[in-house]
């Protein structure tokens, strides 16, 4: 029997104000059944949507109580006698189920075990769910859902850069980075069998995506409790007549991490609503404290049953609100509010005849999952595009709108793949992702990304050179002499050939041991100064040695100093110990020096060569 369940609307109308003032309720709300009344073998009913999108009652039997589960959280176990759960055991999609004994609520239907063969599910208690529920949005413009207002030091922003530091464009990141560290924060790994009680997982079903990025994403994203399958749709782009406008009790609910003409979303089932607010999943989707995903109401068109985990075939039928916490005992969507997403278009050219050459869709903004998603996304279309494994030469043009600024950031990267276009190693390194963390993530000001084009040439090709070796006439040289340096190179499908490089040895190396290496350009790294705002990391992110040159670098002793705003090369220790005394450590940061020489060789650079030499104390 289906039934809509409209009593709870008015029955949290008691709740504790003082309690949650304090972050903690100690004790049930009115309408809500305090776990130290809840015994054994009670008996209730949960609702939750198996098909379509109304809510459906399903029977509960409790088993016991666990208690301190979580900090300052217990967790209700209860059976689930029903027709389809006997068979389906713990379903991922059904976090957030409301569950009702002795005519109040109880919780959410939340945890479970992998593998079980017996339908027995973990119950979030309702009394910290509501108090999330209560909890407010501090007013972060990074956050939140209108228009920057205004720049403001990072550091006011706090807690919505998810615990990760600050990014100051020292280190190249990758799509991924931002993820990795907000993984190993949570402490996440993936469970090493069926015996762990975790959370019921929360399906991350995509529309349009290849299987292969399907994997990937898996990959990334299980640790995270994030199940990605390929088993949702982006959708009608018109919600149908029929469709739902207001989130209820037990109904479905759909994170869109991105949408248009590829579509993820995370779904799960909403425990409680109450006036623009609804609390759902009854355990975090990711763990990202105060946040800004869109979400949507949800249509489950099948639960499918497996040995593996069962799920809900889910998609969403129209856009509603924001999630604005995910938190220990759930999420919290406001449905008053709207998301900012940041657009995404997409154009590849040179693959002749591609039914397809343009892809635009729009990612949720947050800095662990646009970069993961942008990527996986710009993949996917790829491999729809040109899934050839062939010899590919790519250039990548990506321009990024930064909310407030009227010019975009440019970056251009060009290179090589010998596993054609839709190759996830050279997707994942493009500056795009770099320039997407010094956004999200940078020290100097709160910044959002508007928009972003991306342009990729790609060419059947292989114009490549590789260094095999080099070498010198002696192994001993002079202070201050220029050694001719002899690199053996080799272009592919030609002969092999010798470049003369020459590199000229200071004279402040007299005595020492030297180093020399050739390497492709992107390798080599340049001491850029360090920046004292977003502007100036931008600027380092877009200086680097191009792919078609090869950089010949010699390590020298002395060292440099790093300064907001300039770099130092060659100090004597004198100096640099001086220096480092009269500044903050922290801001003059010490580094290796290195003199380069670069050599434009005109096809993309790959392999590499060191030489050892000795210098001379005096010339002969």
């Amino acid at each position: 029997m289906r039934v809509r369940h409209g009593f709870v609307v008015s029955v949290f109308a008691g709740l504790l104000v003082s309690a949650v003032a304090l972050g903690q309720v100690r004790s049930a709300p009115a309408g809500v059944i305090p776990v130290s009344e809840i015994t054994p073998g009670m008996r209730g009913y949960g609702l939750t949507v198996f098909q379509g999108t109304e809510p459906e009652r399903f029977d509960v039997e409790v088993i016991d109580v666990l208690h301190n589960f979580r900090p300052d959280q217990d967790l209700i176990l209860i059976r689930t006698p029903h027709p389809l759960l006997d068979r389906a055991h713990v379903v991922a999609g059904m976090s957030g189920s409301p569950i009702y004994l002795d005519g109040r609520l109880a919780g959410a239907y939340a945890y479970g075990w992998p593998f079980s063969s017996d339908a027995v599910a973990g119950v979030t208690p309702a009394a910290p769910m509501l108090t999330e529920m209560r909890r407010p949005v501090r007013p972060d413009p990074f956050a939140g859902t209108g228009p920057l207002a205004a720049r403001r030091p990072a550091r006011a922003a706090g807690p919505h850069l998810a615990g990760l530091p600050a990014y100051r464009g020292d280190t190249p990141v990758d799509a991924t980075t931002a993820l990795a560290a907000h993984t190993a924060r949570l402490g996440a790994v993936r469970a090493p069998d069926g015996a762990t009680l975790r959370p019921a997982a929360t399906p991350l079903l995509l529309g349009g995506f290849d299987d292969a990025v399907v994997r990937m994403l898996d990959a990334q994203l299980e640790p995270l409790g994030l199940m990605t399958l390929q088993a949702g749709g982006a959708g009608e782009r018109t919600p149908p007549p029929n469709a739902p406008t207001r989130y209820v009790d037990g109904g479905a609910v759909g994170v869109q991490v991105v949408r248009g003409d590829i579509a993820s979303t995370a779904v799960g089932t909403v425990t409680h609503v109450e006036g623009a607010r609804a609390v759902a999943f009854g355990h975090p989707m990711i763990g990202a404290g105060q946040t800004s995903l869109p979400t949507a109401l949800v249509r489950v068109l099948h639960i499918l049953v497996s040995e593996n985990r069962s799920f809900k075939i889910s998609e969403p039928v129209r856009p509603l609100g924001t999630l604005v916490h995910d938190r220990q005992s759930g999420v919290v969507v406001d449905s008053g509010t709207r998301a900012v997403t940041v657009p995404v278009r997409l154009r590849i050219r040179g693959v002749e005849g591609a039914p397809r050459t343009e892809w635009n869709f729009e990612v949720a903004s947050h800095r662990v999952l646009t970069p993961v998603i942008m990527n996986a996304a710009i993949l996917n279309a790829l491999t729809a595009t040109a899934s050839d494994s062939a010899d590919v030469m790519y250039t990548a043009s990506s321009r990024v709108w930064v909310e407030g600024r009227s010019e975009p950031v440019t970056i251009a990267d060009e290179g090589y793949s010998r596993l054609g276009a839709a190759n996830p190693l050279a997707l994942s390194g493009l500056r795009l992702f770099q320039v997407m963390e010094a956004i999200y993530g940078n020290g100097f000001e709160v910044a959002r990304a508007d928009h972003v084009e991306v342009d990729l040439d790609v060419r059947f090709a292989r114009e490549t050179v590789s260094i095999l070796d080099a070498s010198v006439p002696a192994d001993e040289v002079d202070p201050g002499s220029t050694v001719p340096v002899r690199v053996v190179l080799r272009r592919f499908g030609q002969d092999e050939e010798v470049r003369v490089v020459p590199v000229r040895i200071p004279e402040s190396l007299a005595g020492e041991s030297v180093r020399i290496d050739l390497q492709p350009g992107p390798s080599a790294t340049i001491e850029h100064v360090q920046a004292r705002s977003l502007d100036e990391l931008f600027t380092s992110i877009g200086e680097r040695y191009p792919t078609t040159s090869m950089v010949v670098t010699v390590a020298t002793p002395s060292r440099g100093l790093r300064f907001p705003g300039h770099v130092v090369r060659h100090l004597p220790r004198s100096a640099l110990d001086s220096l480092q005394l009269t500044n903050d450590a922290d801001r003059a940061r010490p580094f290796i020096t290195y003199d380069r020489h670069e050599v434009g060789l005109g096809n993309v650079v790959s392999g590499g060569a060191r030489i050892e030499l000795t210098v001379r104390r005096t010339p002969r």
